[in-house]
């Protein structure tokens, strides 16, 4: 199972390549539950956004860069009823 150090730094470079300003892994990953079918839960937030073409991209590249299936949530689009465990549990990239 990847360690959060270890899919930090595979994942830096496309971070950034996509230009995201603010990233955070939440989930079981950020609370040490995660097993061999887990999937890497990313919070992010896009300079200037991003339209829907621009975040498949940047989860195809994450899960090439990481070898495991990611999901993407954008810090906006947090739902109220869960944005606090969320937050919560998220250990912050950038």
């Amino acid at each position: 199972m990847k360690k959060i150090e270890e899919i930090k730094k595979k994942a830096m470079p496309v971070l950034k390549k996509f230009s995201v300003t603010r990233a955070g892994i939440f989930g079981s990953y950020a609370r040490g539950e995660q097993n061999e079918k887990s999937d890497v839960d990313f919070l992010i937030e896009i300079e200037g956004g991003a339209d829907l073409v621009e975040l498949i991209r940047l989860k195809s590249n994450l899960q090439k860069a990481i070898s495991k299936k990611v999901d993407l949530v954008e810090y906006g689009a947090i739902k109220k009823e869960l944005k606090k465990d969320i937050l919560n549990d998220e250990i912050r990239l950038i």
